[in-house]
């Protein structure tokens, strides 16, 4: 068959300033699979149209190829099926958008979505009249028996075979049994990048470094899925699952080389959600890519752990080329974050990470969430102290971000069940990155001025920035003004 993959263009808010790139990976696995028995195109419309920027409303802006584009691109490929893709709920307004695009260039075209929104609302992506089919969970092999089963002009009860599908059945919504997580990571595929636009990922970072420090070719990878933590906000469960899974350190370093002779790729943005689980096969990971002579930059954007590092791995990871870590510490108060986020980590262990690294010479960012039920403003001024501990310590950047309820989070039944959301939540509202609870201990004025005033730590001069002001001043004082007048804009 003919399946057109789909990563509709992409919502940005404001307040986080100029639009950069990322890469559907989960989409590129998804074609790989299918691409050895099916035709398969990707459409990445954020990525190919990272320069269109429009204008939504007063908080957001739409990144991605108009829908005239997007049209004529399905029209002239005449797919069988479209599969839309949803890592975010706060963007789902955009791919029901393209579901109707499709279903207006041709009813009989199949339409699959999968991703986390999916995942966590299928009864809603099912009620759309332009959805046919949604994927709950890890999407390969849901992908490939799907596309399989409908090429056979499958009868409804051999569908029904499927795990972890939902669909409709004489306008009754039907959902097969969960999907069993993948346990040999191994037997997948390679993502198919040769079908992701990977030449305008790296004009993007040049005209617009990612992070302001991936400015080379680059690419993003996932070495593991599954996190066995229950952080209340955190949605990584959702479609990989509580078990921790890695691939083996030679499948792993097996990717870099292939990147690295295809694509002459210098930076790699590792996406795990706990790749440094498994120290032993994180430390043979680092080593293989020493040994075999891959010289690489890479970072840790989604996060790893403080308590799986220490000095013998971070000069393992240093020696291989990662030259920033982010940690989580979320709070600065350890009851907030052993019995509000149930993170079970010790503080502790964050501030020796924070010194450790430094000392070795990797970077380290460190992210913050605040506005959990159950939170006080003390605690989260308590945070913002610890986070200058932790710049005292060499940390050098830091993010601080409202607890978001999320569609199939804890957080989110505990502000429904509470009466804690605001009056106009929705998808739209996810989007904005605004804060969306509100709770006796504080209102949602008072969270804005309170993360407004803890990401002013990001505005301190460091050397490296007074350095780099001297080359530049002008520059250098411009930058400093409109960060300064974005935070006002925003408390």
């Amino acid at each position: 068959m003919r399946v057109y993959l789909i990563n509709p263009p992409r919502i940005h808010p404001r307040s986080w300033g100029e639009p950069s790139v990322s890469q559907p990976i989960e989409l590129a696995y998804s074609a790989a699979v299918l691409e050895g028995h099916h035709k398969v195109v990707v459409l990445d419309a954020p990525g190919e149209g990272w320069r269109e920027v429009h204008e939504i409303d007063s908080k957001r802006y739409r990144v991605g190829l108009r829908g005239e584009e997007i049209a004529y691109r399905i029209k002239s490929w005449s797919p069988d099926i479209v599969g839309i893709h949803i890592p975010f709920s706060g963007w789902s307004e955009m791919a029901f958008e393209i579901a109707k695009l499709v279903k207006l260039i041709d009813s009989e075209i199949i339409t699959v979505m999968d991703g986390v929104h999916p995942s966590a609302r299928p009864v809603d992506c099912l009620l759309d009249e332009n959805v046919d089919f949604v994927i709950i969970g890890e999407a390969e092999e849901t992908w490939f028996e799907l596309v399989n089963a409908l090429e056979n002009g499958c009868e409804t009860y051999k569908l029904k075979e499927i795990p972890g599908i939902g669909f409709k059945e004489n306008g009754n919504i039907v959902f097969t049994p969960p999907r069993h997580f993948i346990q040999d990571l191994d037997r997948l595929p390679f993502p198919a990048r040769h079908l992701l636009p990977m030449e305008a990922y790296f004009e993007a970072v040049r005209k617009n470094p990612l992070r302001g420090e991936i400015k080379k070719p680059w690419t993003m990878m996932i070495t593991s899925r599954g996190c066995p933590y229950h952080c209340i906000f955190c949605t990584a469960h959702i479609t990989r699952g509580r078990q921790w899974r890695g691939r083996s350190p030679e499948n792993v370093v097996a990717e870099i080389e292939h990147v690295v002779e295809k694509y002459h790729v210098k930076q790699i943005d590792f996406h795990d959600d706990n790749m440094t689980f498994d120290k032993k096969r994180m430390a043979k990971i680092c080593d293989l890519i020493v040994e075999r002579g891959l010289d690489i930059e890479w970072f840790t954007p989604n996060g790893i752990r403080a308590d799986t590092l220490d000095r013998e791995l971070l000069l393992k990871m240093k020696k291989s080329g990662c030259r920033r870590i982010y940690l989580a510490p979320e709070s600065g108060v350890q009851r907030v974050v052993n019995s509000i986020i149930k993170k079970n980590l010790d503080l502790k262990t964050v501030e020796k990470a924070v010194a450790l690294s430094r000392k070795i010479g990797i970077k380290v960012a460190c992210f913050f969430i605040i506005g959990l039920i159950g939170e006080t403003k003390e605690d989260i001024e308590a945070t913002i102290k610890f986070a200058y501990r932790l710049k005292e310590l060499g940390a050098d950047k830091f993010y601080f971000s409202y607890a978001t309820p999320v569609y199939g989070t804890e957080l989110y039944t505990q502000a429904i069940e509470g009466g804690y959301l605001i009056k106009d939540f929705s998808d739209q509202a996810l989007s904005a990155v605004e804060p969306l609870i509100e709770t006796p201990e504080f209102t949602v004025e008072e969270l804005r001025v309170l993360c407004a005033r803890a990401n002013l730590i990001n505005l301190e001069l460091t050397p490296d920035k007074f350095k780099k002001a001297l080359h530049n001043p002008i520059k250098a004082i411009k930058f400093l003004l409109n960060k300064l007048t974005e935070k006002l804009q925003n408390a």
